[in-house]
């Protein structure tokens, strides 16, 4: 739970938090986090300074309560990923590529942030590590139904080193600036998708437009 918020509760003041986390979502992208000044994201998203403070105690305060939103929206992920019925393992990883892909797309501002703080704050980054490792178990949980068709000598390392290259890639062009938006994303789905199962060895490789809906 984030501490030095206010949560706020009528529809109104959702919205004022809203524009504010969006705001610093653009800020973050274009200063980064040590770059961002409170004043930027209070005149981004058309608030005031009085209306920041009354929900964020400071920029550290934020980028928590952000931290903890896009935990949330990933552990939704997983748990959507478990709820899923693929037909063949090059489907599965059709779903996990889509959803990652999904999830920088709408945080790209806040993985540069997170990149900065992660260096300065151990804990910061062993909450990813802990969440990259929930990730890889249930791809691996997931995949167990097509274990046979992974060629990779060792199933489970294959899983986790194909997952960490897939997310570890958009992190690093999102932290980086380079915006996915310049990249068609059918074509940079399909890029990951190959990738990862090259790492699976799954030959031969399905083309992943039959996993579209």
């Amino acid at each position: 739970m984030t501490e030095n918020r206010k949560t706020p509760k009528q529809k109104r003041g959702r919205e004022a938090e809203s524009k504010i986390i969006k705001s610093a979502q653009i800020i973050f992208a274009e200063k980064g986090y040590a770059g961002a000044r409170i004043s930027d994201i209070v005149k981004k998203s058309e608030s005031s300074t009085g209306s920041f403070y009354f929900r964020f105690k400071t920029k550290e305060a934020l980028f928590d309560f952000m931290l903890d939103q896009y935990m949330e929206k990933c552990r939704e992920a997983i748990n959507e990923l478990n709820s899923q019925t693929p037909n063949s393992i090059g489907e599965l990883i059709y779903i996990v590529v889509c959803r990652n892909v999904e999830l920088v797309e709408m945080n790209q501002g806040f993985y540069r942030a997170i990149n900065e703080v992660s260096i300065s704050n151990p804990q910061v980054w062993n909450r990813l590590q802990d969440l990259s490792q929930e990730l890889s178990q249930a791809v691996i949980d997931n995949g167990r139904p097509f274990k046979d068709e992974v060629k990779a000598p060792d199933y489970e390392q294959a899983i986790r080193q194909a997952t960490q290259l897939m997310a570890g890639w958009l992190a690093n062009r999102a932290s980086h600036r380079v915006s996915l938006q310049l990249i068609d994303e059918m074509a940079l789905i399909n890029m990951l998708y190959r990738a990862t199962m090259g790492i699976l060895q799954v030959y031969p490789v399905s083309d992943c437009l039959n996993f579209k809906n």
